[in-house]
């Protein structure tokens, strides 16, 4: 059993029963939390179990609907049963019961090509659900921090997010995550808190970055889209764990020399972030709209046309930010 302290919420990620292919699932999922703070162990307040067994022990609830469009299958939620099911074939299928922060991932003769989806989509969509059960918000978004304050680049995949994270982690700001953030009440306060995954990274972005060339001269290994990186390893970067909202930047590839940045209207910024909910209990489900409108409100919201030269976006948004 792997434990983490994710900002509060105990974290455990167990191969049930033990077998080569559930440790590897759970080590890959373990190098994705390998930022945060390790945990003494149980009580768990979440429990995500791997189960390489033969078989799925569990089926789609009755009644469901889709929330979500994953890479691959489908992911509907039962609003009788309160449960999350994610499939992606014969192999490959997700429980999840939000409300007590359990899910089970079940891969029946997973493939080494499998690896990928286990790890990210099919982790990361039940912990966003269970983790907005506790108070804790997901935001599909890189990021980076400067003096307690936040510069968030939400976005789809594709968008550049990644990249312009790296490329702000490597100028020397803190960072938050290159893929999601999480946000939460402290107090009064709204707040951005750190998810220290590994960076994934395109071969695209990773030929912006000449240290990072070597990456290219093996391939990656079988059913991973991308390579991985930890810039505290590789930069000295450090982790922004908590900051205030205050810039909000959504970036789009303009494939031109030169970025572009633009004032959005908050309406604007509001609905692109709005898919970031998961139309799954109600209460929380308004709960993660309401803090996606307070981020709006207390954070001034920008268009990034990113261009070619990293170092000139990389220059404007950090006037946006401040000193580092």
């Amino acid at each position: 059993m792997r434990s983490y302290d994710f900002h509060g919420v105990r974290v455990g990620v167990a191969a049930a029963p033990a077998g080569e292919h559930a440790e590897r699932i759970a080590a890959a999922i373990g190098a994705r939390l390998a930022g945060l703070p390790l945990d003494g162990g149980p009580p768990h307040d979440v429990t995500f179990e791997i189960r390489c067994d033969g078989r799925h022990g569990f089926s789609r609830p009755d009644a469901s609907r889709p929330v979500y469009e994953p890479p691959v299958g489908e992911v509907v939620y039962s609003d009788g049963a309160d449960r999350l099911y994610i499939d992606c074939g014969p192999r490959l299928r997700v429980a999840c019961d939000p409300a007590a922060g359990r899910a089970a991932l079940s891969a029946a003769g997973a493939e080494p090509a499998d690896l990928w989806l286990l790890s990210h989509p099919l982790f990361t969509v039940p912990l966003v659900e269970i983790l907005k059960r506790r108070g804790l918000y997901g935001l599909h978004a890189g990021g980076v921090g400067a003096q307690g304050r936040a510069l968030l680049l939400p976005g789809t995949s594709g968008s550049g997010k990644s990249t312009l994270a790296l490329a702000l982690a490597r100028a020397g700001f803190d960072l938050l995550g290159d893929d999601t953030v999480f946000l939460a009440r402290r107090g009064p306060d709204l707040r951005i808190l750190a998810f220290p995954d590994e960076l994934d990274l395109t071969d695209q972005t990773v030929s912006f970055f000449p240290e990072l060339h070597p990456l290219l001269d093996t391939p990656p290994p079988p059913g991973w889209r991308k390579r991985q990186i930890r810039a505290e390893r590789v930069y000295g970067t450090e982790i922004a764990w908590e900051c205030e909202p205050s810039v909000l930047v959504f970036p789009q590839v303009a494939g031109v020399p030169e970025s572009r940045l633009a004032l959005l209207p908050a309406g604007e910024a509001l609905l692109e972030l709005a898919p970031n909910v998961l139309l799954t209990e109600p209460r929380s489900s308004q709960a993660h709209l309401d803090v996606l409108a307070e981020l709006v409100a207390a954070s001034d919201c920008y268009r990034l046309d990113t261009g070619t030269e990293l170092e000139e976006a990389v220059g404007l948004l950090g006037e946006l930010l401040g000193p580092r």
